[in-house]
């Protein structure tokens, strides 16, 4: 019988897939494990293989289409062998669309070169007519038995121009329209339903960095010995963030049903920029990782997430989220809980600024942070708590190591 492939559900989220390319064609012979097409995922692109060995008997969904999970997109067998009357009769319903469209575009192109052939027009005048989108029909030839020549063409395209400028002067300049990418759409619908459905508080604190500046000037050689990176406040930040989320359960919990679910890992997601959105690569158990294996992990989460290389294992599982704007000079922002998890912390740039010690006033390294809360799991003295623990570690950051 043949063996059915699927869209497969390639994470928490997704309920769909876009089939980007095809790797195989019908026909082509295929080992379990073969790369049969790329799928488009609510966060990733990923290679989906053969679940078996055999032809590709049927591929039911060309390239582009959206696809639900668990849906079949092709069938692999033995040659020659028949696949289910259903999908027989699905496929002659797509070739039928497809030769109904192909009918009314031929339709509309007939009728493109008809009266141009009427016109008599030198060849130089009717190259010269094409290439500047000049109707040949509203020209009237000035050369003999009223025959256009280039001249003509020439006039008409002078025309047209001056006639461009007026109407872009007059006319108000239309707005640009760029389609929502896929990675974008789901980011707006998974955001929007975060906002509107976990009822979210913040907390912001300000940091005295100095001394957090100072570990981080101790530990950038011998990091960059050692694995060739320089470490960043973000692999710091992620290293005490594990620490708070030991010492504080609910913050690596979610809610299924009516019950809440705490998670034994102390998993921290990094938020990473794209050009078309972001994505949360993660950090596994964080806590139990020193500061330049968090550098090492996080430098090639990054990469990957980049090159568009990021596996499912790689973006799920997540506890907690981390998002720094610090190097695009922002000094502070709060964000928007990263779904199902129950809080998320927002960083800006760590800056030199007038700080009050308590005696006078020095210039000094503060660091803003903002934490977002989901109400419905934590409350305001838990995550003043939370805060309080992760601002001693960060103020007084050699803690860490005793």
């Amino acid at each position: 019988m043949a063996k059915k492939v699927i869209m497969p559900k390639l994470g928490l989220t997704m309920e769909e897939g876009v089939i980007n390319k095809w790797l195989v064609k019908e026909g082509d012979r295929v080992s379990r494990g073969d790369v049969l097409f790329e799928v488009a995922t609510d966060k990733v692109n990923m290679e989906v293989e053969s679940p078996a060995e055999g032809v590709v008997l049927k591929i039911l969904y060309p390239e582009g289409a959206t696809v639900p999970i668990t849906e079949t997109v092709a069938y692999i067998g033995k040659e020659g062998e028949a696949i289910p009357e259903e999908e027989t009769e699905k496929l002659e319903e797509k070739i039928e669309t497809k030769e109904e469209v192909k009918v009314e575009e031929k339709r509309e192109e007939a009728p493109l070169t008809l009266e141009t052939e009427r016109v008599r027009v030198s060849p130089l005048a009717r190259r010269l007519a094409e290439e500047h989108g000049i109707d040949l029909s509203q020209i009237r030839g000035s050369g003999p038995g009223g025959r256009i020549v280039k001249e003509d063409i020439e006039k008409a395209i002078e025309e047209k121009e001056k006639k461009l400028i007026i109407e872009e002067v007059k006319a108000p300049r239309e707005k640009e329209h760029i389609p929502l990418s896929r990675m974008r759409k789901i980011i707006a619908q998974r955001l929007t339903e975060s906002y509107q459905s976990t009822p979210h508080f913040f907390l912001h604190q300000e940091i005295y960095a100095e001394e957090l500046v100072k570990m981080r000037e101790k530990i950038l050689p011998r990091v960059e010995k050692e694995t060739g990176l320089r470490v960043s406040y973000t692999d710091i930040l992620v290293k005490m963030v594990a620490k708070a989320l030991e010492k504080f359960p609910l913050f690596r919990a979610h809610l299924v049903g009516e019950e809440i679910e705490i998670s034994p890992e102390v998993n921290v997601g990094v938020a990473v920029a794209l050009e078309e959105g972001l994505v949360v690569p993660v950090v596994k158990r964080a806590n139990q990782k020193g500061i330049s294996q968090i550098t090492q992990e996080i430098n090639t989460l990054a990469q990957k997430a980049k090159s568009n290389q990021l596996t499912p294992e790689e973006i799920s599982g997540g506890v907690f989220t981390v998002s720094n704007l610090g190097m695009w000079g922002v000094d502070s922002f709060t964000a928007i809980i990263n779904p199902p998890e129950a809080a998320i912390l927002a960083c800006g740039a760590i800056r030199k600024k007038p700080f009050f010690n308590g005696e006078e006033i020095v210039p000094a390294y503060l660091w803003e942070l903002s934490l977002s809360c989901d109400h419905r799991l934590i409350d305001g003295a838990l995550a003043a708590q939370f805060m309080q623990f992760l601002k001693n570690l960060l103020e007084e950051p050699f803690t860490l190591i005793v």
